[in-house]
């Protein structure tokens, strides 16, 4: 940004709270700042102050594009990577990333590589440069122009920016905002990290337009009538303010519009045909580009116009670029021009622009060829323009403007006389350009529908077999983006009906058949498919398609067979690794974590999500790909009983709208486990809300979650409501993962309003919970076993039942370390036992229940919210001191002497769960070592006397 010649007026409070920010930043606290106002409000003039004054040493300044023509994708952050990389070159291993931006830098990553790696490059490399410089104020200008890749990387940095000093700002123009504008759904994504702040800029008051006054008037402040009448007709707008100063004797103009082009109109002919061409191109215009289309000037006329309108502030000098002083001024002098001017000057820019314009991107020269060449209706020349720019977003991974790109090529098309002969030359067909287009639109979140019209239009109109099995194995992809499954299955067997089994792609869409099999349920099916494909991959020598087999059949083997799923997940993995398939890698990791879980193997889960977190740091996507595995990571924590730490690394996790609602999900579990039903409850429906209209999965999870908080408020209708969703949504479709902690909270359900006297309600739902229990893969793992012993356990009316069931489940997690699973199932097991009249019983369990809240490592009051209740219930006497009956055996035996090990194959424990239990007794003795503690001990009668 250039300096402005005027001072700088009012905006003190505004100027102080971004430099207040700016001081965070360099504290290294990353900020982010929205700047929002109406046009001409005078945003950017305060980000000009805010750059010459803020604390961080590095700025760097990008805007977006304004060109109705298209939008080049990541243009702001295209514009300031390329200012910084100039002082700072990224390491050689981001820079292949940072290529698909800056082709300057070198051979750009891999093909196989996506946006996720781009994002963390970008990311990574802002937080470095920072880092080295002390501080970094990076500024994306006019945001209400972006594209939708733009909005995309930028929001990805305001929620991932780590402890690094870095001040993001961004300007809005919000009289720009209409209803369907894209930015309105993405502002409050973009204000709710708390790193983010928003500030609004209203118009000016009284004594601000009086002091803007005079600053423009040499000092001279108008009289209170004069100012009155500038305030009624500027409305406190500064650029209104200024061209009303700056024309005090042109009368009252009738539109805005003439009151701006007056600052033009006192300019010579020669030079309003200049700013005619300037205004073309759009709010920016390159000094080569509008040398070029002003070519019957020499240099120097050239450079005294361009003098003459920068002194009258028409223009700014903004790096390589001329800048109008508004976009509202551009917009006026491009509409001043007729129509015979302005279509001779777009002719200008074609000629200009195909011959090539030194120092302007290789992507926005092609872009503005297109526009220019289609606002004169050079179709031709609008196509192949097009048809480069449609290249160039592919590879920088702009999925939606690629789309759009395609889109207009799909409609010039038809526009053109002989598409066939533009199109030929340049290796397209329409054909091409309808896969293309499905392809883009399944890329981007929230376009499979449109994939479906293309992928529909595009094989109605194939009459090559090969050509339309490639739509329908694209068609299958954006069904199961929209969970439509089972249709996907049907679109892929009339693909595979269509190829030949010889076929290179018939191996493709066969292992794409036999995953989504897999996640249908239609296990038998899946792992026959699975091997056939793998064999057939072998026989072929196409090792990309036999990692994927390998990874798909270990998914659908069970946990338990001899031949294992463990050997074929790891060799798929290892083989992906080897062929840079980032994608079908992370899947292996992730489903041996998974694997390990199914077994009850939580220590193994931990350490394989640990490992996959490790490898997406390794990769460059920690921030994209890591946020599920840490919330997973938690999750196992909390069974573990390891709840502090599983709430630190929630604490720790971000990512996207779905990522925070499994956050928030596993958050909600966490209260519930600590009997906190208020903490449940806000992070519950926060949890529905990240996750409303979206991933379906995920919402059956949070409607489980659900159930639970509803039964422990007491809110049953409300529960029942969310219970028969839930079931209702279980019996349109087949068994998946979800489905195994789904009757659990139902059954709950039963269990409460049973106790609630509401037996008719109980046995209706209990009826409804089997649809759960439907033999699937998932229900033969341990895992799913003990799933459905639980359930059991609570639908069993019979207490003698529903106790043999607890027992069940006990059994299969004694010895795993799963504290929390266990403590909550001896809870319900120990009830069940008190009502089946088993005193006996009911004491052991209590006994148990009490020695295992102290390997809960929480700072909830878990002892008074569940062992003491239970006390009466078990029919157990209070011991002195607080102490429990397994603490209470621990010290008889410390007391006499032995050591933890010893006491430990006493009790048939662990020497380590000894010693949790000896520093818990030792606290409620309030002693610091053993010899003290056995003298307490005799003390409170627990120890006979000495001799």
């Amino acid at each position: 940004m250039a300096p402005t010649p005027t001072a700088f007026i009012g905006r003190g409070p505004d100027l102080a709270h971004l430099l207040a920010e700016a001081d965070l930043a360099a504290r290294g606290d990353a900020r982010a700042t929205l700047v929002l106002g109406d046009a001409g409000v005078g945003k950017t003039r305060l980000l000009e102050e805010y750059l010459r004054r803020t604390p961080l040493p590095r700025t760097a300044v990008g805007a977006c594009l304004e060109t109705s023509g298209g939008t080049v994708a990541f243009a702001p952050f295209t514009a300031a990577l390329r200012h910084l990389v100039r002082d700072v070159p990224p390491s050689p291993a981001r820079a292949g990333a940072l290529a698909r931006l800056l082709p300057e830098l070198g051979t750009a990553a891999a093909p196989d590589e996506d946006r996720t790696r781009l994002f963390e490059a970008v990311l990574s490399y802002l937080e470095d440069t920072a880092a080295d410089a002390g501080g970094l104020a990076l500024v994306v200008e006019d945001l209400h122009w972006a594209d939708a890749s733009t909005r995309d990387l930028l929001l990805f940095l305001v929620r991932n920016l780590g402890p690094a000093p870095v001040h993001l700002l961004a300007t809005v123009r919000t009289d720009d905002l209409h209803r369907a504008h894209p930015l309105r759904r993405l502002l409050p994504d973009l204000e709710r990290p708390a790193r983010a702040t928003r500030l609004d800029l209203g118009p000016f008051g009284r004594e601000e337009v009086a002091a803007q006054a005079a600053a423009l008037r040499g000092g001279a402040r108008p009289d209170p009538r004069a100012l009155d009448l500038l305030c009624e007709r500027s409305g406190g707008n500064p650029l209104f303010v200024e061209a009303l100063v700056s024309s005090p004797d042109d009368g009252l103009p009738d539109t805005s519009r003439d009151l701006l082009l007056r600052a033009v109109d006192r300019l010579p002919d020669t030079d309003r045909a200049v700013l005619g061409l300037a205004a073309l191109s759009g709010v920016r215009v390159h000094h080569a580009l509008l040398a070029a289309v002003a070519g019957d000037l020499s240099e120097d006329e050239l450079d005294g116009v361009l003098r003459r309108a920068v002194d009258a502030r028409v223009l700014r000098v903004a790096g390589e670029d001329y800048r109008f002083g508004h976009a509202l001024l551009a917009e006026a002098v491009r509409e001043d021009l007729l129509p015979g001017r302005r279509v001779r000057g777009h002719r200008r820019y074609v000629t200009a622009l195909e011959a090539g314009v030194p120092g302007l991107a290789e992507p926005e020269r092609v872009l503005r060829l297109a526009h220019h060449a289609d606002a004169v209706h050079d179709h031709p020349r609008a196509f192949a323009a097009l048809w480069a720019a449609a290249g160039h977003a592919a590879d920088a991974f702009a999925h939606p403007e690629h789309l759009a790109a395609v889109e207009r090529l799909l409609e010039l098309w038809e526009l053109l006389p002989d598409p066939e002969a533009v199109a030929a030359p340049l290796g397209v067909t329409r054909a091409r350009l309808l896969l293309d287009a499905a392809r883009a639109a399944v890329q981007i979140g929230g376009s499979s529908h449109e994939a479906l019209r293309y992928t529909a239009e595009g094989a109605e109109q194939s009459a090559d077999p090969v050509s339309r099995a490639g739509f329908l194995l694209l068609r299958s992809q954006a069904l199961k983006a929209l969970h439509r499954r089972n249709e996907g299955l049907e679109v892929l067997d009339e693909a595979s009906a269509l190829l030949p089994r010889g076929h290179p792609d018939h191996i493709a869409v066969s292992g794409a058949r036999a995953a989504l099999l897999y996640l249908v349920g239609r296990d038998a099916e899946a792992r026959r498919a699975a091997r056939d494909v793998l064999d057939r991959a072998r026989a072929a020598g196409d090792r990309r398609s036999e990692a994927e087999a390998l990874i798909t059949l270990g998914s659908t083997l069970e946990v338990g067979r001899a031949d294992g799923s463990l050997p074929l997940l790891t060799g798929g993995m290892g083989l992906a690794r080897e062929l840079g398939m980032v994608d079908a890698e992370l899947r292996a990791r992730n489903n041996i974590a998974v694997h390990h879980l199914y077994r009850l193997e939580w220590h193994e889960c931990l350490r394989a999500e640990r490992e996959l977190l490790d490898r997406c740091a390794e990769l460059g996507v920690l921030r994209t790909r890591g946020p599920v595995p840490e919330t997973e990571r938690a999750g196992a924590l909390l069974d573990l009983g390891r709840m502090r730490e599983a709430e630190e690394v929630l604490a720790g996790s971000s990512g996207g709208r779905l990522d925070e609602g499994t956050r928030r999900f596993v958050l909600a579990e966490i209260r519930l486990a600590q009997r906190d039903t208020a903490g449940a409850r806000e992070h519950w429906e926060q949890a529905v809300e990240a996750v409303r209209d979206t991933d379906a999965h995920l919402f059956a999870a949070v409607d489980q979650v659900g159930v639970r908080v509803l039964t422990a408020e007491g809110d049953l209708e409300a529960a029942l409501e969310t219970a028969y969703r839930m079931v209702e949504r279980e019996e349109g479709g087949r068994p998946t993962q979800s489905s195994l902690n789904g009757p659990g909270p139902l059954a709950g359900l039963v269990r409460a309003l049973r106790r609630a006297g509401l037996a008719g309600e109980a046995e209706e739902l209990a009826g409804r919970v089997g649809v759960y229990l439907r033999p699937s893969q998932w229900w033969t793992t341990p895992y799913g076993e003990l799933r459905r012993a639980q359930a059991l356990a609570r639908l069993t009316a019979d207490p003698a039942g529903s106790l043999g069931h607890w027992e069940r489940a006990l059994a299969m997690v004694r010895g795993r370390g799963l504290h929390a699973e266990e403590f909550l199932m001896l809870e319900e097991a120990c009830r069940a036992a008190a009502e089946a009249g088993e005193g006996a019983r009911a004491r052991e369990l209590f006994g148990r229940l009490e020695g295992t809240v102290g390997l809960l490592d929480t700072d909830a009051p878990l002892r008074e919210r569940y062992v003491e209740p239970l006390r009466a219930v078990a029919g157990e006497p209070r011991l002195p001191a607080g102490l429990t009956p397994r603490e209470a055996e621990v010290l008889v035996r410390a007391a006499a002497g032995l050591s933890n090990t010893e006491i430990g194959e006493k009790l048939f424990i662990s020497a380590k769960t000894v010693s949790v239990h000896m520093s818990n007794l030792m606290g409620k003795l309030g002693v610091t070592n053993r010899h003290a503690a056995g003298v307490r001990a005799r003390e409170l009668g627990l120890i006979p006397p000495a001799g």
